[in-house]
């Protein structure tokens, strides 16, 4: 008589037990699916919006811009509910996952972002956040992982030449752990791995570190390998340089970002370079000098280099900075002398260099 009674307890704490875990679930992704279907619905078109056993999911999400291009789509996006988190009413979501994301950025010109959406819609939006009275803001969401699975990335730059530079990024895998929406102070660790497409050879792209998404204070790593060098040619080509057929460039770096100041140091190798002809000026110097320093050193060239700046100042660019800083450490390679370089590595000609090389 005992076993029963306790055999028919345990089963009743176990169906109230169910019961209560059924009722979290669909109260937290009730709630999931009304946020998701709230953002979802600022310019985006989805095919489906279903909910399944501890997670809402989206299918054919896409977000087009005015022009027709699409800016973003994904295959899938599923986010799951956390059930402690709504016991302690708190907005927590365990993960947020993308499958086979592609986003389209666009820098103009002005060296503006290209916003997806009409001026009209961007300018209302932000009216609206303007006139929201603090009260009544929507409590932040705390996202545990944010995972991206086999994603894609079209980068287009048309503020650093007349010719845009077209970086595309595939297979990326990205996670980014502990950050809340909107941003708060909390520091977020990510990893992010990604395959970039040349012509000879796929190049690879691997950073680990931590950020604060709400001021962009960053510490990480970033590691390049064998990155076709003929695409990056509208950030160092100048005029009159000859025109490189085919380089590889792999990097290493430490990277801080703290008070919008930015600190980097490592090296770039630069190996396998050819040019459309034998004579003219690479990086402003004569390939007499280049070509003679790629034999004497199997084929390749490794350039120390560090670079600061700060990241509100409109006249500091990361990129033309770096191109500087390793033009100087090629002079230095080349052995021209210091105070040469502090002047203007551009002043050098060809006869000096055959000075230095005969």
């Amino acid at each position: 008589m005992r076993r029963k009674t306790f055999l028919y307890g345990s089963l009743a704490v176990l169906v109230l037990l169910m019961a209560g875990a059924t009722l979290l679930l669909y109260n937290a992704n009730r709630i999931i699916k009304y946020e998701l279907q709230q953002f979802l619905g600022k310019g985006f078109s989805v095919e489906d919006i279903s909910v399944r056993w501890g997670s809402v999911a989206a299918q054919g999400v896409k977000l087009g811009r005015p022009d027709g291009q699409e800016a973003f789509s994904t295959k899938d996006l599923s986010v799951r509910s956390n059930f402690l988190g709504l016991l302690k009413k708190e907005n927590i979501i365990s993960d947020v996952t993308l499958d086979a994301p592609y986003l389209f950025l666009e820098v103009d010109k002005k060296g503006e972002m290209v916003f997806p959406l009409p001026s009209s819609d961007t300018a209302s939006a932000k009216k609206q956040k303007k006139e929201k009275s603090p009260d009544k803001e929507t409590k932040p969401f705390l996202i545990k992982k944010f995972k991206v699975k086999n994603g894609s990335l079209d980068y287009l730059d048309r503020k650093v030449s007349a010719v845009p530079a077209l970086i595309k990024m595939r297979e990326v895998r990205a996670d980014l752990k502990n950050f809340s929406v909107p941003s708060d102070s909390r520091v977020s660790n990510y990893e992010l791995d990604a395959v970039i497409p040349g012509r000879a050879k796929q190049g690879t792209l691997s950073s680990m570190g931590a950020i604060n998404l709400k001021t962009r204070d960053t510490k990480s790593k970033l590691r390049i390998r064998d990155l076709d060098i003929t695409q990056l040619r509208p950030y160092y080509e100048k005029k009159g340089d000859v025109e490189v057929t085919q380089g590889l460039l792999s990097l290493d770096t430490d990277i801080i970002i703290q008070n919008r100041k930015i600190k980097s140091s490592g090296v770039i190798t630069i190996k396998d370079l050819e040019f459309k002809t034998t004579s003219g000026n690479f990086l402003g110097m004569p390939l007499l000098g280049i070509t003679k320093l790629l034999k004497d050193s199997n084929n390749q060239i490794a350039l120390d280099f560090t670079l600061e700046g700060d990241l509100d100042n409109p006249k500091f660019n990361i990129t033309e900075s770096l191109v500087q800083k390793l033009t100087l450490s090629l002079a230095k390679s080349l052995g021209m002398p210091i105070e040469s370089i502090g002047k203007s590595v551009f002043d050098l000609g060809g006869s000096a260099l055959k000075k230095l090389f005969k």
